[in-house]
């Protein structure tokens, strides 16, 4: 995961974040494939609005379909910072309407968060996909201040991503945090991401 600001580049840095919405309006999918950035988030925060009535204070009374939202994730990971902004545009969404998310691929870093904010019960995943965790990260350069201001930054995004993992799983912040504190890519399958309670079934 990295910050927005001085991003460090993925293993794939020729990745680009794609995002996408079904043609068929009638249909509600959205999706992630590769990194997550400011684009992606852009295009994913304007499909997870209109499909809640185009408003972002919508009710159940101005939606006229509430099936549930499909949102299919295989991504590398990226932006901390654009994926707190799908995020969080999702916990709106789903005052009025069940996402239902499906992990297939790899789903690391950053898109991990993701998988997990589906609807309880709605979160899947791909037999044969993998999950990865690690810490944040940062490049910073320049004065001693600012390299100060990004290193307090990068820590209260960690704090923030330990607890949105915990409350979307069946971990504690101190089993996610001696996770992270390996300081070193670590992956899971589809067994264990279920087991950790980050997904709901493996299909």
């Amino acid at each position: 995961m990295t910050t927005k600001n001085e991003e460090v580049e993925e293993e794939n840095p020729e990745e680009e974040g794609t995002a996408f919405e079904a043609e068929d309006p009638d249909h509600p999918l959205i999706g992630l494939c590769g990194d997550v950035t400011e684009a992606a988030a852009q295009s994913l925060s304007v499909s997870l609005l209109l499909f809640n009535g185009g408003k972002l204070r919508a009710t159940p009374d101005d939606l006229e379909d509430t099936s549930d939202i499909e949102f299919v994730i295989n991504s590398g990971g990226g932006s901390v910072n654009d994926m707190f902004a799908i995020y969080d545009l999702m916990e709106v969404v789903k005052k009025n309407r069940d996402i239902a998310t499906f992990g297939f691929g790899k789903i690391y870093s950053a898109a991990v968060p993701l998988l997990t904010a589906g609807t309880k019960g709605k979160r899947y995943i791909a037999k044969n996909a993998r999950l990865m965790l690690h810490y944040c990260s940062v490049a910073a350069a320049g004065t001693a201040p600012s390299i100060r201001t990004s290193f307090e930054e990068l820590k209260k995004l960690e704090e923030m991503m330990l607890a949105v993992l915990a409350e979307n799983s069946h971990l504690s912040m101190g089993e996610i945090y001696n996770i992270l504190s390996k300081n070193t890519d670590e992956y899971f399958s589809a067994e264990d991401a279920l087991e950790m309670g980050l997904i709901d079934k493996i299909i």
